[in-house]
Parts: C-alpha cells; sequence; structure tokens
C-alpha cells in the first residue's frame, strides 16, 4: 500500500492524513471522525508518535486502525512502541485521559514516554489531574530529584524555567549542609513569583565558613565570639543598631568575619569586630565598633587587639576607626 502522506493542515494538525486513513478502515472512527474526544485523539497522536517512521507505513497503520476500539489501549500501545523500538511503562495507557489542549507534536509524546521511565517523573505524571505540554517540557528539563508537581506548579510562563533552574542550582551550591530531597521539598512549598525570596532564605540559612578563631577569652570570660550564622548578624544588627546583617554575602565569600565583644559575663556587647583578609597574611581586626557605630574606648580597643594577637590575628593600623587609612578592600 501506499504510505500515508504527512501534512500539519486540516482539523486535527499534523494528525489529519493518519486519523483520515484510520476512519478508511475503522467503521467506530469513521461514524463520529470530526467528533473524536479529546483523550482519543492523544491517545492516536501518542500511538502514533511511539510508532516512529512506521507510522508511516500503511500496513502498520492499517493494523493500528482495524485495533482501535477492539483491543485494549494498553495492548494497542505496547504494539506501537515495539514497532518504534521506544520502551514504555504500561502506566503511560492511561494518561491520555489528563493531557491538555489540541494535539501535540510527536517529540513531545515521545519526552513524556522517556519521562515514564523515571521513577520520580512517572510519579509527579500519574498524579497530576491535568498534563500541558509545557508540563512535559518542563520536567524534562528540571534536575531528576526536583520533577514534582509543586515545582512544575511554579513555572507559569516559560521563561520562568530558567529562573527557577537556576534558583535550584544556587541553593544546591550554596545549601552544602542539605541533601536535594530537603532543597525539593523547601521548593514544593515555595510560591510562584516569590523564587528570589526563597533563594534569600536559604542563603540566610547557609554554614557559615569555619571561623578564624574560636571564642577569644579575656580575663576569664569568653570576651569574643564568632558570630557563626546569620541569625547571630541579625541578633547583632538589633543589639548594636548597626547594619551588620546586610554583610551576609562577605562573609560567605569569605571577605570578612564578625565577633561580638562583651568583656562582662553575660553582660551587654560592647563592640563588633570585623576580621578581614590580608593578601599573603590572612586573617587581621579591621575595624572594631560599638553601638549605632561609635568609636570604643582605648582599654577595650587595646584588649580586643591583645586577644586576638594571642591567637595569631594581628591589626590593621588604626583597626578602630571606621574611615582607617589601611584600606584591605
Amino acid at each position: 500500500m501506499a504510505p500515508v502522506k504527512a501534512s500539519t493542515g486540516g482539523p486535527y494538525g499534523w494528525l489529519t492524513p493518519y486519523i483520515a486513513t484510520i476512519a478508511a478502515q475503522n467503521d467506530g472512527v469513521a461514524a463520529r471522525v470530526l467528533m473524536l474526544r479529546r483523550d482519543e485523539l492523544h491517545f492516536i497522536a501518542l500511538c502514533l508518535a511511539l510508532m516512529g517512521e512506521t507510522r508511516d507505513d500503511a500496513d502498520h497503520l492499517g493494523v493500528f486502525a482495524r485495533g482501535l476500539g477492539v483491543l485494549t489501549r494498553k495492548a494497542l500501545m505496547a504494539n506501537a512502541a515495539d514497532l518504534g523500538g521506544v520502551r514504555i511503562v504500561p502506566a503511560l495507557a492511561k494518561l491520555p485521559a489528563h493531557f491538555a489542549g489540541g494535539v501535540w507534536r510527536p517529540a513531545s509524546y515521545l519526552r513524556l514516554a522517556a519521562l515514564m521511565n523515571d521513577p520520580a517523573s512517572r510519579k509527579t505524571l500519574t498524579h497530576m489531574p491535568r498534563i500541558t505540554r509545557r508540563d512535559v517540557l518542563t520536567l524534562g528539563r528540571l534536575p531528576e530529584a526536583y520533577r514534582t508537581q509543586g515545582v512544575v506548579k511554579l513555572v507559569k510562563r516559560p521563561q520562568q524555567l530558567s529562573v527557577v533552574l537556576f534558583a535550584i542550582e544556587l541553593v544546591r551550591r550554596v545549601r552544602t549542609d542539605l541533601t536535594d530531597r530537603q532543597i525539593k521539598t523547601s521548593l514544593d512549598n515555595a510560591k510562584p513569583g516569590y523564587i528570589r525570596s526563597w533563594v534569600m532564605k536559604h542563603y540566610e540559612q547557609a554554614p557559615f565558613p569555619p571561623a578564624p578563631t574560636g571564642a577569644l577569652v579575656i580575663g576569664g570570660v569568653d570576651a569574643l565570639r564568632p558570630l557563626t550564622c546569620y541569625a547571630d548578624l541579625a541578633r547583632a544588627a538589633r543589639e548594636f543598631d548597626n547594619c551588620i546583617r546586610t554583610y551576609l554575602w562577605s562573609v560567605l565569600k569569605g571577605e570578612a568575619y564578625f565577633y561580638r565583644y562583651a568583656p562582662q559575663a553575660g553582660g551587654k556587647g560592647v563592640a563588633i569586630v570585623e576580621l578581614k583578609p590580608a593578601p599573603a597574611i590572612g586573617w587581621v581586626v579591621h575595624e572594631a565598633l560599638g553601638p549605632s557605630n561609635d568609636p570604643i574606648r582605648g582599654t577595650d580597643r587595646a584588649a580586643i587587639v591583645a586577644a586576638f594577637r594571642s591567637a595569631g590575628i594581628g591589626a590593621a593600623p588604626q583597626a578602630s576607626n571606621p574611615n582607617a587609612w589601611f584600606d584591605l578592600d
């Protein structure tokens, strides 16, 4: 028999000439050729996509056409996949009832079939009440650990997919203390349009690099304690009425580290001390400022510098001066 002539026109797009051929050999299809249900059209298109080039062989298409309404969808799909050499899972036969929109391109159905071979994707797809072509494209581009309904729902427009992918990569690199499963769970709970807030929250929870020293003792008291997380920076910002919380990036990049100075056990904080790395030298005390960035007493400055020197950390000239001439930046 002559091959089926492909076309992109007609009421069913690229599927139109195949439907015409099928109707010629299947009375059930012929009787309602212009009233086929959406799920029927998607099922036929899916099977033809699975056939690959063999769908253009009229004999193969005829066998498929005569099986419609006689064989189960699972059997029809298995036969189609065998012809095209595509591996499928039985659950794929149930999905066309959930496909949205008009007939997709063959490549989209093949992507879907491939995704169904991934356990995470299969779980997501079989639980989605409505599956769009965009959903299939989104799932295919997401890392395997993030192929969930919650993540897919974050992609409302095509351009948002690159934003979500970039956000995932940022958080994976920053939150070295979390597994992909933990990051995915938090992303499932994120709100569309608020991905930046989700990323910022993870930056604020990111583990800090190791402190240059542990707590330093002055007069028998752990007077100098490193601020080892963003929550510490936020508390210090409230206590000292300064902008230290905005230095999160500097700490994470290893460009600064901060200590709280309180010479009395359980007492009020007297100063925030900033350490910076000096080229070829290592960490040095850069500034030591009191509440509202006011200068501190000379005795406190001397105690701070002496404590750090005992730990092998020197001090830049005029270390307590916020406008120090020795600029480590």
